[in-house]
């Protein structure tokens, strides 16, 4: 036993040297060894441990990707009507941080959720663009889109209650109201006509599903919109 030990430490001097002579002469990396064993050999185990550090990163990154694949997947599956209020992430808080206050202690305790959650939450939508058409009794009247660029600011998911998330789709409808409305093409079509944001403001996601008014306090990212996409809007003049 004590031979097969001997030989064993023999042989990882062996390895370890030859490691240390290449790094020795290897760019930038020689001038902290310095020709000194001792250097050589912390040089040799930072280099082992940030490698072993750079697998890990890469490996919890593809983990993430195929998470949100995963998650993405789900959602672009799924109808687009009562049914994405049970999705399971709206439904349960597992998904998000929480905050108590240890009755004992009287300090404020964050708990996180799992890495795995964490992960396989979509991320919130930041921004998107709209193609927008004026429909006069069903007819487009325009030759070319309304083109608009939404941005959300934290101001506009600060009162919901699972921010992480991001804004609603009411928040991208009522800003599409109120920048149709305040436009002249607004009072050059409609007139003196009712025109409310349920009734006249349709919206579409990315692959033309409407977007209806009874799932408007969902948000955005499990609609089948991501940032940067390009949405259409249909405001309704009848």
């Amino acid at each position: 036993m004590g031979n097969l030990t001997g030989s064993f430490v023999r042989q990882y001097f062996e390895v370890e040297s030859r490691l240390i002579d290449a790094l020795s002469t290897a760019p930038y990396i020689h001038q902290f060894i310095h020709g000194d064993p001792l250097s050589g050999r912390i040089t040799l185990y930072l280099i082992i441990l940030g490698g072993f550090a750079l697998i890990q990163e890469i490996w919890v990154s593809i983990e993430m990707t195929l998470l949100q694949k995963e998650t993405y997947d789900e959602l672009s599956v799924g109808r687009i009507d009562e049914g994405i209020k049970l999705h399971r992430m709206i439904q349960s808080d597992d998904y998000h941080a929480k905050e108590y206050k240890d009755e004992k202690s009287g300090i404020i305790i964050e708990e996180f959720e799992d890495m795995d959650k964490f992960f396989s939450k979509p991320v919130h939508v930041s921004d998107v663009f709209v193609n927008g058409q004026i429909l006069v009794n069903g007819e487009s009247v325009l030759d070319k889109p309304l083109r608009y660029h939404i941005e959300f600011s934290p101001e506009d998911f600060e009162d919901e209650k699972r921010q992480d998330f991001g804004c609603s789709l009411h928040v991208l409808r009522l800003k599409l109201y109120h920048l149709f409305k305040d436009s002249s093409l607004f009072r050059e079509y409609n007139g003196a006509k009712e025109f409310t944001i349920s009734r006249n403001v349709r919206i579409f996601n990315k692959i033309g599903e409407v977007l209806p008014t009874n799932i408007d306090e969902v948000q955005l990212c499990f609609l089948k919109i991501e940032t940067g996409d390009t949405i259409t809007c249909e405001f309704i003049i009848d």
